[in-house]
């Protein structure tokens, strides 16, 4: 009768490891799927990595994101601070009002973050421009930086 009881706990005890390894191993990747998306447009430099299915890692560091978020959000209300060059780019014609995260590439101590964006201007939502834009996030010290922005609509 004890057989089972033991079978059980040894069960879940590999159950337990394989989801310790398993969040371990994912802490590192900020996408854990991307699949089916579209290579054959003209669309832009970035366009299969905004489309598809993408499954984000609920484990990832979210801090890149939080900054690229934050520089969104002044742009939306027209505010920068990521220097001069950058913030001309991004004011002059790059104004987002509304923005949605689809997927990131991490690379040592940079993220690249992409959305799917709404141009900022319109106040009629019906003929609001959408597009996709890229952010690229830079780790200095301990502080993330924008340290580059593009979108096209």
């Amino acid at each position: 009768m004890k057989r089972p009881q033991h079978l059980l706990a040894v069960c879940a005890a590999v159950a337990a490891a394989a989801a310790i390894a398993t969040v371990m191993a994912l802490g590192r990747k900020p996408v854990v799927f991307h699949a089916f998306a579209e290579h054959d447009c003209a669309c832009g430099d970035f366009h299969d990595k905004v489309t598809g299915l993408v499954i984000r890692n609920p484990f990832r560091d979210l801090a890149p994101e939080r900054v690229a978020d934050s520089f969104l959000a002044s742009l939306r209300a027209n505010k920068c601070s990521a220097g001069h060059e950058l913030c001309d780019y991004a004011l002059l014609g790059h104004r987002v009002s509304d923005w949605r995260l689809v997927s990131r590439d991490d690379a040592g101590d940079s993220a690249t973050l992409y959305f799917k964006l709404t141009k900022y201007g319109n106040s009629d939502r019906r003929y609001n421009l959408t597009g996709e834009g890229m952010i690229r996030v830079r780790k200095d010290g301990t502080v993330w930086r924008v340290s580059n922005y593009g979108s096209y609509f």
